[in-house]
């Protein structure tokens, strides 16, 4: 019998874009005015690209070629066509081009929660935000290479900022650049996690030229093309790692010698650029941290509408349901959070080095949102696997890759201690925790008075813990304790907020649920567990009506 994915995966024929109601009450609140493409995108993925990505994770996963056939150093990574054509179909579809033709990063964000597929969306998360470094900061002596995002030559990007002795600690780089003419030479012997080395047509790298300040301040940014000038390989990838996920995207060590670089921006703001730089992937890890659980929530879903044990669908019996809708609820939130986050980076992402209030607030929710997202992404996709028991657990069904894959959210692009750090010093430097307390308060006094006076109760909690920590003396024990709180708070300010504005009963029950589990606690007992189908229902879309029936 020919081989059907939708005999595996439920979820097949959804439209990821205009099928996600949640979504599509976020983007209406946020103003922004989506095109078709976006629902082709979203029709795209269900139908084929996750049961390629699926095949190529298991039986096609990438490979360093390093030697040709005449004895010369290729460098380079064997990806199936099956591979090369979805990472071409999408840049056609404009998850990169958008940002550098019509400044749209809004799109490239919305693009990656319906990719999600960590290591497919990284190729072009990383793609996305080399462009965007050039676009912003190239000047005229880069637009040559500039043009390659733009058009249809599928150029790919890719960022070399790790270094094995410094990791997330940049001012530890110890690759040097020294000034050649217009170019400039780059050695350095230890870019550790370099992902999408061997795809790329050319990287963002981080070096410090001779002469510079110490630390971090000392950082300069450039362009490293893969090829030199005299058409020449401008470096060496020394492995490919072995990892637990994100199979699809190459994550090699990068050996720096001789190599041609440009620089990007003002050598002084290096440190500023690359970190702004980084705020896209932060931003991308974070979408595609709720884009996995929702995928995974929604495929557990179906399978418990049509699953039954003891004489009944498993999602008519109230532990499931329960269960449903708490994952509702987290997968809501972050969704809210992540594209608030979005949103303000692209209206502030005109601003250069110093920043003002618009960027420091931006740059918070991105904090925010890749903590709180990635962490609920985590625990949704693994528990969306015990929904469907043992199978949950084998290789040969859908839903586990989604676990692996969602892992990955919290390490890349600074772990959560790291975010909490950052945030911490926005606090400190900034005093970006009154402002958020201000934001918060103004949401709430647009409230209806049931909901204002849940997200106060939340507001006096957070605001009471916030100032116990910061006069205790150990403040920085407490900064991912901090970072939470204001996400949770945010989220749950953003939810209702949503809710009362498009008329989403289903998300302000969520956000009820939200509430409980973070500021209470638990549940309350009185809670109408009846209503909790409105919570999760609206999923109740495709799939078909097969049903299995276990003895």
């Amino acid at each position: 019998m020919k081989f059907d994915f939708s005999n595996i995966f439920l979820s097949k024929g959804l439209d990821y874009f205009s099928d996600d109601l949640v979504l599509q009450d976020v983007l209406n609140y946020l103003g922004y005015d989506a095109d078709e493409k976006l629902s082709e995108m979203g029709r795209y993925v269900s139908t084929e690209m996750i049961e390629d990505s699926i095949f190529i994770d298991h039986y096609g996963e990438p490979a360093l070629q390093t030697w040709g056939i005449l004895d010369n150093r290729t460098d380079g990574i064997w990806i199936s066509r099956t591979h090369q054509n979805m990472i071409d179909r999408l840049l056609d579809m404009g998850v990169v081009s958008r940002i550098v033709e019509k400044d749209d990063l809004m799109y490239h964000f919305i693009s990656g929660y319906l990719i999600s597929d960590s290591g497919l969306f990284c190729t072009l998360t990383l793609t996305g935000q080399t462009a965007y470094g050039l676009k912003k900061y190239g000047g005229e002596d880069l637009e040559v290479f500039l043009k390659h995002y733009a058009n249809r030559d599928h150029w790919l990007g890719a960022t070399y900022y790790t270094e094995i002795q410094g990791g997330s600690d940049l001012g530890a780089n110890q690759t040097t650049a020294v000034k050649s003419g217009k170019k400039y030479i780059l050695n350095g012997e230890n870019k550790y996690f370099a992902s999408n080395a061997g795809l790329a047509d050319g990287a963002v790298v981080t070096a410090r030229m001779q002469g510079a300040k110490p630390g971090a301040k000392g950082i300069s940014v450039f362009f490293v093309p893969t090829i030199r000038s005299d058409g020449t390989r401008n470096y060496e990838i020394r492995r490919i790692k072995d990892k637990l996920g994100t199979i699809m995207v190459p994550t090699g060590e990068v050996v720096l010698k001789d190599s041609e670089g440009y620089l990007i921006g003002d050598e002084k703001n290096g440190i500023y650029i690359a970190l702004e730089i980084l705020e896209v992937s932060r931003i991308d890890d974070a979408i595609a941290a709720v884009g996995i659980a929702r995928k995974a929530l929604w495929e557990a879903y179906l399978y418990s509408k049509r699953r039954t044990a003891f004489g009944k669908p498993i999602i008519d019996h109230p532990l499931m349901l329960r269960d449903l809708a708490e994952m509702e609820s987290e997968v809501e939130a972050s969704t809210v959070l992540s594209m608030v986050a979005a949103d303000m980076f692209s209206r502030a992402s005109h601003l250069k080095p110093p920043y003002d209030d618009q960027y420091h607030m931006a740059r918070a929710f991105t904090h925010m949102a890749k903590n709180v997202a990635s962490w609920s992404s985590d625990y949704v996709t693994r528990y969306a696997m015990e929904v469907f028991g043992g199978k949950g657990f084998l290789k040969e069904f859908p839903i586990e890759k989604f676990h692996r894959d969602s892992i990955v959210t919290s390490l890349w692009e600074g772990t959560s201690n790291i975010q909490a750090l950052d945030f911490l010093e926005l606090m400190q430097k900034k005093g970006i925790d009154e402002k958020i307390f201000t934001l918060i308060w103004n949401i709430m006094e647009n409230l209806s008075s049931d909901n204002a006076a849940i997200v106060k109760s939340a507001f006096d909690s957070v605001r009471e813990r916030v100032l116990a920590y910061r006069n205790s003396g150990n403040v920085e024990y407490f900064a991912k304790d901090m970072l939470n709180l204001f996400g949770y708070l945010s989220s749950l300010a953003y939810m209702f907020s949503v809710s009362e504005k498009t008329g989403n009963v289903g998300m302000q029950m969520a956000a009820r649920i939200y509430y409980y589990r973070h500021f209470l606690g638990s549940l309350p007992p009185d809670i109408p567990f009846g209503d909790l189908h409105r919570v999760v229902d609206w999923m109740n879309i495709g799939g078909g009506e097969k049903v299995i029936e276990v003895k």
